[in-house]
């Protein structure tokens, strides 16, 4: 059968404008305009990249409207469609984790929102959820929702930034009228109001003691990981104030024209998020001399670039069929080779990697030689470092988007 490229086309242009469109009219419903004040995402970015949080605030984004995809180029379509799905797919996730805890019974506000000023700064949080339990041993819980395509090993410390603002405002706002919940008539209560409110549970007007935590739970196509518990703690707090309040000050200066966005801090060294930066194309971290793109070093640098995009995809792809096998050996019961043409196909368990536990060893030397110092030197003796090697990056430019024309 024949394709229809003009046809398919305009089908990947209606489905990324339906997607831009409704993140447009999700986070105006939801967030509101987001120049008007800084979230705590904002915070999370500002601890790692202040020029990246104020660039967000200034609405310099790489991301094109609703109205432009009728302009975009065929390359920069699909590379802004692949974008919003991998976002979008956050959204979707957490409607449906929405579904399953409320399917549990549990009280649970979607979306609370807590609204205040620090230093003339308008500050807001926005929690996914936020689960209540009243009683004698009154409780309540952030949960805050990450789509990642493979679950990380410890969570961004932009992440992190982000739980202690909101658990903090939280504890901080409890008897304060800085609550409102969306799409009822509680706007501006206070937190106990909210509860007896939305659930009818009493809780104390003073949230000492009330079990408060906050957690991520990130979110991948096939694996769900909790991380945390956060707790409320007023020096972290008031370090993400203060980074609102330093993120909002640099916004005014380069509106105003008294400090150019490149002269702010950045991100140094290698940072994995530089790569979804969408202000990345002419970040100081990357000047660098331009290899014209019709050169022979430039075809191979072009070459690599798709060669590791393609790789990353098989690898999904490889992970993915391993992961399907495996479960259908083991739901026949496979206890022997599975034979398919000119290849065989077994799961077998394989032992752990063994790894030294250096604290462990560290204990166990202080007991045999009874000198912390002496033991932390000995094994320092033994060690063994590595040899320093090369590494090649490859990172993605969120240049201006091209005419179709």
């Amino acid at each position: 059968m024949q394709h229809d490229d003009t046809k398919a086309h305009g089908l990947l242009r209606l489905l990324t404008q339906g997607l831009l469109t409704h993140a447009e009219h999700k986070t105006a419903n939801e967030l509101g305009d987001r120049s008007l004040y800084i979230g705590m995402s904002d915070i999370g970015k500002g601890m790692e990249c202040t020029r990246a949080a104020v660039a967000s605030k200034l609405g310099m984004s790489a991301i094109p409207a609703a109205s432009g995809v009728g302009d975009l180029a065929l390359d920069d379509l699909t590379h802004t469609l692949g974008r919003q799905v991998i976002l979008q797919r956050g959204h979707w996730q957490e409607h449906g984790i929405e579904r399953a805890l409320t399917a549990t019974g549990v009280k649970l506000v979607p979306q609370l929102e807590i609204s205040i000023e620090h230093s003339g700064v308008p500050i807001k949080a926005h929690l996914d959820f936020t689960l209540i339990w009243g009683g004698q041993r009154p409780a309540v819980r952030i949960l805050e929702l990450k789509s990642n395509e493979r679950i990380p090993d410890s969570l961004y410390a932009s992440y992190e930034a982000q739980l202690y603002g909101q658990v903090g405002l939280l504890k901080a706002c409890w008897g304060e009228s800085c609550f409102s919940v969306p799409e009822t008539e509680l706007q501006a209560v206070t937190f106990p109001q909210a509860a007896l409110a939305l659930f009818g549970v009493g809780l104390p007007d003073s949230p000492d003691n009330v079990d408060i935590e906050a957690w991520v739970l990130s979110i991948s196509l096939s694996e769900v990981r909790p991380f945390g518990p956060y707790m409320p703690e007023e020096g972290m707090l008031d370090v993400c104030l203060q980074t609102a309040v330093a993120i909002w000050r640099a916004a005014e200066d380069v509106r105003s024209g008294n400090l150019a966005l490149n002269d702010l801090d950045y991100c140094r060294g290698f940072h994995p998020l530089c790569d979804w930066c969408d202000v990345n194309a002419d970040c100081p971290k990357f000047q660098a001399m331009n290899i014209p793109s019709d050169s022979a070093c430039g075809l191979e640098l072009e070459e690599l670039a798709m060669l590791k995009e393609r790789k990353a995809t098989l690898e999904g792809r490889i992970a993915e069929a391993e992961e399907r096998i495996k479960q259908t050996y083991r739901l026949v019961g496979g206890q022997d080779w599975l034979s398919n043409g000119d290849h065989r196909f077994r799961v077998a368990n394989v032992a752990g990697r063994r790894t030294l536990d250096r604290s462990l060893v560290v204990d166990k030397l202080t007991v045999l030689i009874g000198d912390d110092r002496k033991a932390q030197k000995a094994l320092e003796q033994c060690e063994k470092a590595g040899n320093p090697h090369e590494r090649l990056y490859v990172s993605k430019i969120k240049r201006p988007l091209k005419s179709a024309a």
